[in-house]
């Protein structure tokens, strides 16, 4: 389970909670943007020791997402329209 939030300054423009679950036999990423009841599912769609790829094709933006361990031990979060485009990665590094 967590949680992401969006600042613009120091105000707050957007938060989401989301977790990895068991859903059919497989992991999905559930997210709620904004709070709403009615989460997105996004299913397991791949996976390496150093990541993990989550995919809904009938969702608007993004379709996937991927988590990956970078060399140096941070997290790296990508999302993306289905071919790649509107590509967005977001890096934590490791302290």
């Amino acid at each position: 389970m967590a949680t992401a939030r969006t600042l613009r300054g120091t105000a707050l423009v957007s938060f989401e909670f989301l977790c990895i679950a068991e859903r059919d036999g497989s992991l999905a990423y559930i997210a709620m943007p904004d709070g709403r009841t009615v989460p997105t599912l996004f299913m397991l769609s791949g996976l390496t020791p150093t990541s993990a790829t989550f995919e809904n094709p009938g969702h608007d933006y993004p379709k996937v997402i991927r988590y990956s361990q970078t060399a140096e031990g941070g997290l790296e979060t990508m999302i993306s329209a289905a071919d790649g485009e509107r590509s967005r990665t977001v890096s934590l590094k490791k302290q």
